[in-house]
């Protein structure tokens, strides 16, 4: 199978196949695909979770449940720091 690949991609290609990592050039991209559909799944159930949170911030909004955003914005910012560094 030829694919018109860039440089950078068919060295990673060509290194992939030397390791014995795959067999095959389509056991490699079988694999990316694999990879890629797995990480689609990952964003979309984020995205969903922050379309939840929204929707919810903005009911809270509407009955004017409102937060301090300097705190809470200094909170999510340590949320989101102990998330990436877990991950």
């Amino acid at each position: 199978m030829q694919l018109p690949l860039s440089k950078k991609l068919q060295e990673f290609t060509d290194q992939q196949l030397a390791s014995g990592k795959y067999f095959s050039l389509n056991e490699l991209l079988i694999a990316g695909l694999e990879a890629l559909a797995e990480r689609e799944l990952i964003y979309q159930g984020r995205f969903e979770e922050l379309r939840h949170e929204v929707l919810l911030g903005a009911v809270e909004a509407e009955q004017g449940i409102l937060l301090e955003s300097s705190g809470e914005i200094a909170d999510i910012r340590q949320r989101l720091r102990q998330k990436h560094s877990s991950q």
